[in-house]
Formats: structure tokens, C-alpha cells, sequence
């Protein structure tokens, strides 16, 4: 929640401009630019009450919980309910922040958490970058890739949603794919270019 020093900060800006004969507009004008180019603008700052002492933690507020929350499962700004729960205070409440994280998970917002987390972790996005010999893998161009992208994100999203051992992405007995990646891996029976669970008749992933 915005504080009244900020107000002040940046009615400043709208009162130099007035004084300088320019109009309330133009004033507001430079507000918004001295807003934009803020560094508490541009980035996702936390304030440390004791930065100089390593040994000293402390507690996040409720309204920055929210911010953790939001960006790491749905990768943007919290909604109006995570918000108000922050600002309320009750979000620091273990049974508010469970139920919180039940409903961020079962938002289709959550994807981006298997899209990024997933991605990270299990390299899904260095894919690109690897450029297999023509000769020796004449599939492995970029449909292949976006396939072998997609059958993860899915199957990431799958354990993380359905809350399953981490185990299963060892021995999990299925996968998600579509007809082309099915053909790729040698699997009858699919049809079309929309990608769905497939269990799978042996223990090799």
C-alpha cells in the first residue's frame, strides 16, 4: 500500500512543475516518469530492517508474501484476494496462506510455475540450444524440441497439480503426448496434434 511520504514524494514533481508554469498535466506527467524510473518501480526490492547484520532474519510482511507468492506460481502480480488478505494482514495466517497456495495451484495461471520452475530445474529451456547432428538425428529440428517441451511442462504440471511422490518423475508408468511425438517414441494408437496422458506399457521413460 502506497504511503503518504510517497504521495508527498511525488506531488513534488506536480508542484515544481506548476511553479515552473507548466500545467497540472504536464506535472503529473513528470510524476509518472519519476515513478517509472524508480528503482522500487523497476525491481522486486525487500526491505531489510537490519541489512548490515547477516545474522539477524526478518520477518517478511504480509503484503510481500503475497509478491513471493504470486511471481513464483503464476509469474505475475497478485489478485485482488491475495492482495486483500496481505493488506489485511491474515495472509501470514498458516491456514489463509494454505488455502492460498491450494487456489493459486489449482488457477490455469499456476502453468507458468511449471513453464519457468521446470524450466530452470530440469533445463527444459537449453533445449534450444542444442543442435543435434542432421545426419544421425534427421528429426531433431525445432518441432521435436517444442514436443519434448511441452510432453515435460505437461507432465511437470501433472505431478505438481495431483500433488504425486517426486519419485514418479523416475517410474512414472505414463507421459503426455501427442501423434507426432508418439510416432517419435515408437507408441501406436495416437492420433492428432493435441497432447494427452498416455500410459505407457513398460518402465522406461
Amino acid at each position: 500500500p502506497v504511503t503518504r511520504p510517497e504521495v508527498a514524494a511525488l506531488t513534488r514533481f506536480v508542484n515544481m512543475a506548476v511553479a515552473d508554469g507548466q500545467s497540472v498535466e504536464q506535472g503529473l506527467a513528470l510524476a509518472i516518469q519519476a515513478m517509472l524510473v524508480s528503482p522500487h518501480f523497476l525491481f522486486h526490492i525487500e526491505r531489510d530492517l537490519y541489512p548490515t547484520d547477516p545474522a539477524r532474519a526478518h520477518r517478511i510482511t504480509d503484503v510481500e508474501l503475497a509478491s513471493r507468492l504470486s511471481y513464483f506460481i503464476w509469474n505475475s502480480m497478485p489478485d485482488e484476494e491475495l492482495l486483500g488478505l496481505a493488506e489485511r494482514k491474515e495472509l501470514g495466517q498458516a491456514a489463509v496462506l494454505e488455502a492460498q497456495v491450494k487456489r493459486m495451484l489449482a488457477d490455469p495461471k499456476a502453468s507458468a510455475l511449471a513453464e519457468n520452475f521446470a524450466g530452470q530445474w530440469l533445463e527444459v529451456r537449453n533445449l534450444d540450444s542444442i543442435k543435434p547432428d542432421p545426419q544421425k538425428f534427421p528429426e531433431g529440428g525445432p518441432q521435436l524440441r517444442e514436443a519434448f517441451k511441452t510432453e515435460t511442462r505437461l507432465f511437470f504440471d501433472d505431478i505438481l497439480k495431483n500433488n504425486r511422490p517426486i519419485v514418479e518423475f523416475l517410474n512414472a508408468k505414463y507421459t503426455y503426448l501427442n501423434e507426432y511425438l508418439a510416432k517419435y517414441y515408437g507408441i501406436d494408437g495416437i492420433t492428432g496434434p493435441e497432447f494427452r496422458r498416455v500410459e505407457l506399457s513398460t518402465s522406461q521413460r
